[in-house]
């Protein structure tokens, strides 16, 4: 929303709860609560699209349905990780609904031996613990620890 209004966008949000979430990147989540408190982005809570057309969208807000023009839909619906793919994979995770895998945060190999892991999946269903933004020193984490086991 954030690059797409700084781009010169006219920008809607269609938020399902009654707040922008508590889980979007803290450094983002002020620059959108500011843009909406002083209307540079419109914003309709508790909200959800429920139609798209050519040139406009139906949204049904806690009024009633509402139409509003529209060009283009952004669906960013959020991550979860593909925890029957590491399952297969044989990486253990978390019994307390957090699904974390298991890895050693000082290589970032899982319990697989050779198998490691990198970015938000590391935070299984806390998805907004790793970023892009912070998460790059798992690459070079993973180089080091690669390297250390064949010299």
């Amino acid at each position: 929303a954030l690059e797409t209004w700084r781009k010169g966008a006219e920008v809607t949000m269609v938020i399902r709860e009654k707040d922008v979430g508590e889980r979007v990147k803290y450094w983002a989540r002020p620059d959108i609560v500011n843009r909406i408190k002083e209307g540079s982005i419109q914003a309709y809570f508790e909200s959800q699209l429920v139609e798209i057309r050519p040139f406009d969208v139906d949204i049904q807000t806690p009024e009633g349905k509402a139409t509003i023009p529209n060009d283009f839909v952004i669906a960013a619906t959020g991550y979860q990780p593909n925890f029957d793919l590491l399952r297969k994979l044989g990486v253990s995770l978390s019994d307390d609904g957090i699904l974390q895998p298991n890895y050693n945060p000082e290589t970032q190999e899982s319990n697989v031996p050779g198998l490691f892991l990198a970015g938000v999946v590391c935070g299984g269903m806390n998805t907004h613990v790793w970023f892009i933004e912070n998460s790059r020193i798992h690459a070079s984490l993973i180089i080091n620890a690669i390297l250390k086991q064949n010299p």
